[in-house]
């Protein structure tokens, strides 16, 4: 596959793909066959009040399990330089990123997830799961 990239927009296959504003790398654990919680994305403003949900896309499946995506609600975890530490007291509407292996699969999964946070921030999450 042929990949080149200009102005933000990098083409695959003749179709224009967008470049992620920041690209971070995560290792987590799961254990074989269980449901184990990753990570959630939320915007909120300085009242604590929702921007709206983030959409969350799977770019590349785990080889060994399934990425879930739930709607629901979480603690923010800001740190305390930021004005809106004071809602971490507090769940907010989030969207929650679960991964299950499959049962009995012990060793390392991995996931890419494309993420638009309400606010228009365009992430690239890569996750490295050891499952055990």
């Amino acid at each position: 596959m042929l990949l080149a990239s200009y102005s933000g927009v990098a083409k695959a296959d003749g179709l224009a793909q967008p470049t992620p504003s920041v690209t971070d790398t995560y290792v987590k654990g799961a254990v074989s066959g269980a449901k184990q919680y990753i990570r959630n994305y939320l915007a909120i403003t300085p009242d604590c009040t929702s921007m709206g949900n983030s959409k969350v896309a799977v770019m590349t499946e785990p080889g060994h399990g399934q990425v879930i995506v739930e709607n629901g609600e979480s603690y923010p975890d800001f740190n305390g330089d930021n004005v809106r530490v004071r809602c971490n007291d507090r769940k907010v509407p989030a969207v929650l990123v679960f991964y299950q292996s499959e049962s009995g699969y012990v060793g390392a999964d991995r996931m890419v997830l494309d993420i638009v946070m309400a606010s228009g921030t365009f992430y690239r999450h890569e996750f490295t799961i050891n499952v055990r």
